[in-house]
This record gives structure tokens, C-alpha cells and sequence, in this order.
């Protein structure tokens, strides 16, 4: 009998499920808001709700699934499948994959929504063929996964990787994590729709101000790139140090660990692409010993949206060797 797996993408805002066959093709699939204030209940139900629907998608029985992955935000605990906790979701010590292996009656395991995003790209996309991937997210927020010697890397902690926590600019603006000047709060699209909404304030005139409301959350991707393609001076200008920023991270990263290859995706390099890439590479090589930067490929991920599903389910199947049941 065919097994399949279910793999899950579990953010602050969707929640993505695909159904993979034996050859990794995807045959169903389902997403929906996640609906955060519910609480941890209704969200679960919702995750449920979302995965039920692709398998019912694909035609199949439930009952045919062998395993199931799910990228989530952290931190959390990948033994277990405990979610310690996250910003925007309501999970606090949630047994997310004991609960899932129970309502779906398979294995489960539960890894950092990132780490599944980069471990996808490692495997079936834009990191095929390397052993050692840096794995960088840059959207609402910043997020990093690590491939080291062709295997995903926890550390001791268990959630090694957060490279949008590394602080940048010592004293600089406030992070959401409660620290200052780190990579997140200087280069993410929430950093970026912060340093517009004060510039405009100041009296600087920009065609950005009718995206922008009273939440950053409003300032989407698209409209920086339509606005940043129309020749809006501040907006370039504020993109460009965004870029800069990454590429100051990032170079130190390669100077400590050394990848093959860095992976960029999310939202923001989605919509501004590879002149935004070049950036990114330039300053990185400024910053990174020559010696160390001489043969890194920093690529655009390729997957997309399906970078999570794809990791989770990929990770899922590959674990399912050391399950007992």
C-alpha cells in the first residue's frame, strides 16, 4: 500500500498543508487563516481543519498518511514537539506534535517554520547539491536556517539558527525579541515601513506614504517594490540600507561558518529580486575575509510559498527510519 505524507507551514497569519506522494509530488493541498486570537485551541482546530482538507483534496484516506511535518515558529522543542512559545501564535508549552500524531494517527515532527524553509530549498530547491546552507528569510521579520555537512543544524539549544537576532548596531532600534540593533529591526519589512513612517513625519516626501497606515503590517512587499521601480528616492534609499545591513550579517556569518551556499528568500527578496540580491552580495564580500567569501554563491530561493510544506514533509519522510510508532 502507498504511504503519503502531510506536510504543514504554520505562521502568525496562514496556515498551509500539502499532501505528498511516494515520488514528493504534491496531490492536495489546503491553506487558511490562522486566526491567532482564537487561542491555542481554535488554532489547533484550525491546523486540523486545514491538513483534513488536503488529504480530503488528494482523495485519499486519512489512514494512508505515514508521517507528517510542521514548520512553526519557536522556539521549540523538535524532540518532543513542544511548542515553548511564539510571538504571534498563542502556543505556551503546546504538545503541537503529540496532538497532531494523535488526531492523525502517524508520526509527527515538529521543526522551526525557517529551518523547514531552508531544509526544503536544501533539498529540492535553490541549495540542491550543497552540504553546507545558510538559509536567510527576510520579510515581516528575519529568520535563518543552518545546513551544516549536509544535515539541519540545532545546536545545543535546539533552535540554532535565529540570525535575525545577531546584533548589528549596538544600542540601535528596538527588536521585538527585547534586545537592540539586531538584523530584524534594522532590515526586515517591518524595520524598513518604521524608518519610512518617521522620514515622512520628518517632512520627507515619498509616494510610499498612501501604502503606509498606522501599522506596519499594512506596508506590503509589493508596494515597496512598485515604489522603489517608480524611482521613489526615499524609499531607495531606505532599501538600499536595508540590503546593506543584510549584507554586513551575512558577511560575519560566512567568516564564522564557512556555507557553500546562502539561500535568500521571504517576502522582501521575492519582490525586489536580484538587484536586491547584488546588493546583498557586495557588502557582504566587504565585510567577509576574501579567502572565505571567494566561492560563495549567494542564489534566490526557488521554491516560494512551498518551501515550508516541502521541508516539513521532506523531513517528516526522512525521520520516519527512526520511529518506533
Amino acid at each position: 500500500m502507498s504511504s503519503y505524507v502531510l506536510g504543514i507551514d504554520l505562521g502568525g497569519t496562514k496556515i498551509d498543508a500539502a499532501l505528498f506522494d511516494e515520488s514528493h509530488n504534491i496531490i492536495g493541498r489546503h491553506r487558511d487563516k490562522t486566526e491567532a486570537w482564537l487561542g491555542e485551541e481554535e488554532v489547533f482546530k484550525r491546523i486540523v481543519g486545514v491538513a483534513a482538507e488536503a488529504i480530503k483534496t488528494a482523495g485519499i484516506d486519512a489512514s494512508r498518511i505515514s508521517a507528517c511535518g510542521i514548520g512553526s515558529p519557536g522556539p521549540l522543542d523538535p524532540d518532543s514537539g513542544y511548542i515553548i512559545e511564539t510571538a504571534n501564535l498563542p502556543f505556551r508549552n503546546f504538545p503541537l506534535g503529540p496532538r497532531l500524531s494523535e488526531e492523525f494517527k502517524c508520526h509527527v515532527v515538529v521543526h522551526n517554520d525557517v529551518d523547514a524553509g531552508t531544509y526544503g530549498e536544501f533539498r529540492s530547491g535553490a541549495g540542491a547539491g550543497a552540504q553546507d546552507v545558510l538559509g536567510v528569510f527576510v520579510g515581516t521579520g528575519i529568520g535563518g536556517g543552518l545546513i551544516i555537512n549536509g544535515s539541519l543544524y540545532n545546536g545545543f539549544s535546539k533552535n540554532a539558527g535565529e540570525v535575525g537576532h545577531m546584533v548589528i548596531q549596538a544600542g540601535g532600534p528596538p527588536c521585538g525579541c527585547g534586545n537592540r540593533g539586531c538584523l530584524e529591526a534594522l532590515a526586515s519589512r517591518t524595520a524598513m515601513a518604521r524608518d519610512l513612517k518617521k522620514a515622512i513625519k520628518r517632512g520627507k516626501r515619498s509616494k510610499i506614504s498612501k501604502y503606509i497606515g498606522k501599522g506596519n503590517e499594512l506596508l506590503s512587499s509589493k508596494d515597496l517594490k512598485k515604489t522603489y521601480e517608480a524611482g521613489d528616492e526615499l524609499v531607495r534609499k531606505v532599501v538600499h540600507r536595508a540590503a546593506r545591513y543584510v549584507g554586513i550579517g551575512l558577511g560575519s556569518l560566512v567568516n564564522v561558518l564557512g556555507p557553500e551556499i546562502i539561500v535568500l528568500g521571504g517576502g522582501v527578496v521575492e519582490a525586489m529580486g536580484e538587484k536586491y540580491i547584488a546588493r546583498v552580495d557586495r557588502t557582504m564580500r566587504k565585510i567577509a575575509f576574501e579567502f572565505s567569501a571567494k566561492n560563495v554563491r549567494v542564489v534566490k530561493a526557488q521554491l516560494g510559498d512551498d518551501a515550508g510544506v516541502i521541508g516539513a514533509a521532506t523531513l517528516a519522510r526522512e525521520s520516519q527510519k527512526g520511529w518506533c510508532g
